[in-house]
Protein backbone atom coordinates (compact mmCIF):
# COMPACT_ATOMS: atom_id res chain seq x y z
CA UNK A 1 0.00 0.00 0.00
CA UNK A 2 3.14 2.31 0.52
CA UNK A 3 4.58 1.92 -2.06
CA UNK A 4 1.49 2.63 -4.61
CA UNK A 5 1.42 6.14 -2.35
CA UNK A 6 5.08 6.82 -3.17
CA UNK A 7 4.25 5.62 -6.86
CA UNK A 8 1.58 7.94 -7.11
CA UNK A 9 3.36 10.98 -5.20
CA UNK A 10 6.41 10.43 -7.51
CA UNK A 11 3.71 10.60 -10.83
CA UNK A 12 2.51 14.02 -9.58
CA UNK A 13 5.06 15.83 -8.22
CA UNK A 14 6.65 15.28 -11.82
CA UNK A 15 3.84 15.88 -13.39
CA UNK A 16 3.03 19.36 -11.29
CA UNK A 17 6.97 20.07 -11.78
CA UNK A 18 7.05 19.53 -15.13
CA UNK A 19 4.20 22.50 -15.39
CA UNK A 20 5.44 24.93 -13.18
CA UNK A 21 9.33 24.65 -14.89
CA UNK A 22 7.65 25.27 -18.24
CA UNK A 23 5.44 28.15 -16.68
CA UNK A 24 8.98 29.79 -15.40
CA UNK A 25 11.02 29.36 -17.99
CA UNK A 26 13.09 26.46 -17.32
CA UNK A 27 14.33 23.67 -18.81
CA UNK A 28 11.25 21.34 -18.13
CA UNK A 29 12.55 18.08 -18.95
CA UNK A 30 15.43 18.46 -16.72
CA UNK A 31 13.45 18.96 -13.95
CA UNK A 32 10.96 16.31 -14.22
CA UNK A 33 13.88 14.03 -14.56
CA UNK A 34 15.53 15.06 -11.44
CA UNK A 35 12.23 14.39 -9.82
CA UNK A 36 11.40 11.32 -10.83
CA UNK A 37 15.29 10.27 -9.84
CA UNK A 38 15.14 11.62 -6.70
CA UNK A 39 11.84 9.88 -5.75
CA UNK A 40 12.77 6.50 -7.18
CA UNK A 41 15.98 6.81 -6.26
CA UNK A 42 14.83 7.54 -1.82
CA UNK A 43 12.00 5.06 -2.60
CA UNK A 44 13.50 2.35 -4.17
CA UNK A 45 17.23 2.13 -4.65
CA UNK A 46 18.43 3.10 -1.24
CA UNK A 47 16.18 0.47 0.82
CA UNK A 48 16.79 -2.10 -1.03
CA UNK A 49 20.51 -1.27 -0.82
CA UNK A 50 20.00 -0.89 3.05
CA UNK A 51 17.82 -3.91 3.18
CA UNK A 52 20.86 -5.92 1.32
CA UNK A 53 23.15 -4.72 4.25
CA UNK A 54 20.68 -5.67 6.88
CA UNK A 55 20.70 -8.79 6.02
CA UNK A 56 23.83 -9.60 5.95
CA UNK A 57 24.37 -8.13 9.17
CA UNK A 58 21.78 -10.48 10.49
CA UNK A 59 23.06 -13.57 8.92
CA UNK A 60 26.37 -12.05 9.86
CA UNK A 61 25.07 -12.47 14.12
CA UNK A 62 23.69 -15.73 13.12
CA UNK A 63 20.24 -15.62 12.87
CA UNK A 64 19.16 -18.89 10.65
CA UNK A 65 17.83 -17.92 7.19
CA UNK A 66 14.33 -19.11 7.85
CA UNK A 67 13.90 -16.02 10.73
CA UNK A 68 15.53 -13.18 8.75
CA UNK A 69 11.96 -12.32 6.92
CA UNK A 70 10.30 -12.23 11.01
CA UNK A 71 13.18 -10.24 11.91
CA UNK A 72 13.92 -8.06 9.50
CA UNK A 73 9.90 -6.85 9.10
CA UNK A 74 9.83 -4.37 12.00
CA UNK A 75 12.62 -2.08 10.81
CA UNK A 76 12.04 -2.81 6.99
CA UNK A 77 8.69 -1.20 7.45
CA UNK A 78 10.04 1.66 9.38
CA UNK A 79 12.70 2.25 6.38
CA UNK A 80 9.90 2.19 4.49
CA UNK A 81 8.00 4.85 5.56
CA UNK A 82 11.22 7.07 6.11
CA UNK A 83 12.34 6.68 2.87
CA UNK A 84 8.85 7.48 1.32
CA UNK A 85 8.75 11.00 3.51
CA UNK A 86 12.23 11.73 2.17
CA UNK A 87 11.39 11.09 -0.94
CA UNK A 88 8.41 13.51 -0.63
CA UNK A 89 10.40 15.97 1.32
CA UNK A 90 13.05 16.04 -1.36
CA UNK A 91 10.42 16.36 -4.79
CA UNK A 92 8.81 19.29 -2.48
CA UNK A 93 12.34 21.11 -2.00
CA UNK A 94 12.77 20.59 -5.95
CA UNK A 95 8.87 21.67 -6.76
CA UNK A 96 9.76 25.23 -4.17
CA UNK A 97 13.08 25.51 -6.57
CA UNK A 98 11.43 25.24 -9.22
CA UNK A 99 8.19 27.90 -8.52
CA UNK A 100 10.54 30.62 -7.82
CA UNK A 101 9.98 33.16 -10.45
CA UNK A 102 13.64 34.62 -11.65
CA UNK A 103 13.92 38.31 -11.32
CA UNK A 104 15.49 39.62 -14.48
CA UNK A 105 16.51 37.98 -17.30
CA UNK A 106 19.95 38.35 -17.67
CA UNK A 107 21.52 40.77 -20.66
CA UNK A 108 22.27 39.84 -24.04
CA UNK A 109 25.87 40.60 -25.64
CA UNK A 110 23.61 42.44 -28.32
CA UNK A 111 21.52 44.82 -25.70
CA UNK A 112 23.16 48.19 -24.80
CA UNK A 113 23.97 48.79 -21.62
CA UNK A 114 21.85 51.51 -19.77
CA UNK A 115 22.34 55.26 -19.77
CA UNK A 116 24.78 56.97 -17.71
CA UNK A 117 23.10 59.64 -14.78
CA UNK A 118 24.98 62.86 -14.94
CA UNK A 119 22.68 64.03 -11.62
CA UNK A 120 25.02 65.73 -9.12
CA UNK A 121 28.26 66.11 -10.97
CA UNK A 122 29.97 69.46 -12.15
Amino acid sequence: MLGLLGIIAIVVFTIQVYKTAKNTDRNAALWALLTVGIGVALQFIIPFFIGIVLVIYYMMTGTPADRLETEISGLAMVLNVVCIALSIVGMVLVMKHVSKVRDDPPMSAASPPPPPSFSGQA
